[in-house]
């Protein structure tokens, strides 16, 4: 089986609350490297775009994992994007950055396709184009997309700070996937109309969506899907450990969820595995960590 990971690769400058500031590859690199150190016989083609001074940086992350298949790396013409990272307490943020690279064409996905899973992480919200996203979903209709719509509701002001704001054709990108996946503070902004997230939930399952993931940090998470015709509610807490770095843990969570779909496992199940493995992230700095992490193996 191969997984499809598509998103824009940058370099984090993350500065914690208690005053130490470090730096790490981001972005896209949480997913591409959650899902190669899942050992479950996936091969991952991360489709992504690299400045040649750059490359190098990411290639040197990657090169080790025998599970990642680097054809899917192509040059772009601008510098990978630069984000500073403020966390204000363990879980609370802001960002500046500098601007993104252009979106990912089709014609550099095309040859990895069919694939019997996308994982599309809308890491600078303008990843790959909508148009992209419908001749992907027309070309790997038996695929499971997995969709975080993760900075779609980014908006960059002139000061490179990014706010988050909402998002009028969200429901048209969910409709192309299998699965959807936001954060608690995405979801609270991404439609201006919906006054709590069961109801944001019953909107996107309206669209075809299997299952809707919405993450609560600190909190666990919550899944939703629809069960005799009915949107059904599910709360997974948090696993108790020590927080190291919680930055990507969302990531790892969709890359953890993906495969387990792709294994066959119910979205009930690939959540709690999802869960568990945001945990190991969530007790370690950046995705360079999770290098260090034994064999997590898949679970039957």
């Amino acid at each position: 089986m191969r997984v499809i990971v598509i998103g824009e690769p940058c370099i984090d400058m993350i500065h914690k609350a208690d005053g130490k500031i470090f730096n790490e590859p981001g972005g896209i690199s949480y997913s591409i490297i959650a899902s190669a150190v899942l050992n479950d016989g996936i091969e991952v083609v991360p489709v992504i775009g690299l400045h040649k001074d750059d490359e190098p940086y990411f290639r040197q992350l990657l090169q080790d994992l025998s599970s990642v298949n680097l054809s899917g790396v192509y040059s772009t013409q601008l510098r990978t994007r630069r984000v500073d990272l403020f966390y204000e307490d363990e879980n609370n943020r802001w960002e500046c950055s500098t601007q993104p690279i252009e979106p990912t064409p089709f014609e550099k996905i095309q040859p990895f396709l069919p694939a019997e899973g996308i994982h599309l992480n809308l890491i600078s919200g303008s990843d790959v184009d909508l148009s992209t996203l419908k001749k992907v979903r027309t070309a790997s209709f038996n695929s499971h997309i997995h969709l975080d719509l993760h900075n779609i509701v980014m908006k960059h002001l002139p000061d490179t700070k990014r706010v988050r704001a909402a998002r009028e054709d969200y429901l048209e990108w969910c409709g192309l996937a299998d699965t959807v996946q936001l954060n608690e503070d995405e979801a609270n902004a991404i439609d201006a109309s919906m006054p709590n997230r069961y109801l944001l939930a019953e909107k996107i399952l309206g669209t075809g969506v299997k299952a809707l993931v919405i993450t609560l940090a600190e909190r666990g998470l919550v899944l939703f899907e629809k069960e005799s015709g009915k949107v059904a509610e599910h709360f997974f807490p948090p696993r108790a450990i020590d927080v190291v770095d919680p930055t990507g843990s969302g990531d790892v969570f969709g890359a953890a969820f993906l495969h387990a779909v792709m294994r066959g496992k119910s979205f009930m199940e690939a959540a709690e595995f999802g869960v568990e493995i945001a945990a190991k992230k969530v007790g370690i700095t950046g995705p360079s960590g999770m290098l260090n992490w034994k064999t997590v193996g898949a679970h039957d």
